[in-house]
């Protein structure tokens, strides 16, 4: 998918490494990654391993909103890294792109395992945070915008899928900026299925945004340069034609040196992992005065798909 100017104008992260982007940004840089954590399976001894998000603090101001005073950990996630990327943005309308994998598990579990145990004292208060949207809608009223937001699902490369669809928003003059936001939270259940596939993965929580403009601001540190088309693969043959989707999608992106990165020290993010490699690569881009950084999602069980972003200089501290 070819763009017209779409400049990166905000960015923000929540992770194992600590509310806020640069802790994630120190933690990938300079290999100090947080310990893993042990997570309990009910009826397993054997316990499992997962990276969690510390508890923030001092405690954020949107925490305190009605809308979060029960809110998942994973609409949280997405609060803190969205006021992050919106810090000092202008105004005017606001899209929300909100992308998951998972989805609001703990809650979901926790709702269902009350109703399995007694349906008559099941508590209603969880239901609302078992959708798939409950984020997006909790972004939309913290922020402030009644403009279109979306929900997308998908494997690791959705949250490109979600650039891609911002952009169309931005260019076809629907909002003024679009948050694009990932998120992911830890639950044993998810934890458990990711162990049946990948035994010595290491599941981790967490969030990842960007903020998305028409036009450049003071903020404005990189351009959306390209999303690439989806290259689909199934796991039938084994992890070659996985290989030869992703290298497809490489060949599409534009030639030239380009920095790139890797967030998978930090343990397997999902949605927000690809953030987590975009943040990183465009600030390897920039420390190396490299002029392009691109990321490329090769997915778990769906496509591959990748973006190229041109850097900028920042023009305020």
């Amino acid at each position: 998918m070819g763009l017209s100017a779409i400049f990166l104008s905000g960015s923000g992260a929540v992770s194992p490494a600590g509310w806020g982007q640069e802790k994630l940004l120190a933690a990938l840089r300079d290999g100090v990654l947080p310990a893993a954590q042990t997570l309990e399976r009910p009826g397993w001894s054997r316990p499992l391993t997962v990276r969690r998000v510390p508890v923030p603090a001092p405690r954020p101001a949107w925490a305190a909103h009605p809308r979060m005073r029960r809110a998942a950990a994973i609409s949280q996630f997405s609060a803190g890294a969205a006021e992050e990327a919106l810090r000092d943005s202008s105004q005017g309308p606001l899209g929300v792109v909100y992308c998951t994998t998972c989805g609001c598990v703990n809650y979901s579990r926790r709702f269902y395992d009350e109703v399995l145990r007694d349906p008559a004292v099941a508590s209603p208060l969880l239901f609302p945070e078992t959708v798939f949207n409950a984020p997006a809608s909790h972004l939309s009223t913290v922020f402030g915008t009644a403009a279109v937001n979306y929900t997308l699902v998908g494997d690791s490369g959705i949250f490109l899928h979600g650039l891609a669809l911002a952009a169309g928003w931005l260019e076809a003059g629907r909002v003024a900026r679009c948050l694009v936001v990932a998120a992911e939270e830890v639950d044993w259940i998810i934890a458990d299925a990711l162990h049946h596939f990948r035994k010595s993965a290491t599941l981790t929580e967490g969030a990842g945004a960007v903020l998305l403009t028409r036009e450049r601001t003071a903020r404005t540190f990189a351009e959306l340069e390209c999303v690439t088309d989806p290259e689909p693969f199934t796991l039938r043959s084994g992890r070659g034609e996985r290989t030869e989707a992703l290298q497809r999608v490489a060949s599409a992106l534009p030639r030239g040196l380009a920095a790139t990165a890797d967030a998978t020290g930090l343990g397997e993010g999902f949605s927000a992992g690809t953030v987590w490699q975009l943040l990183a690569a465009i600030e390897t881009a920039r420390q190396s005065q490299l002029s392009r950084a691109t990321v490329c999602a090769p997915g778990a069980y769906q496509e591959a798909i990748g973006a190229s972003f041109t850097i900028h200089p920042v023009t305020t501290p």
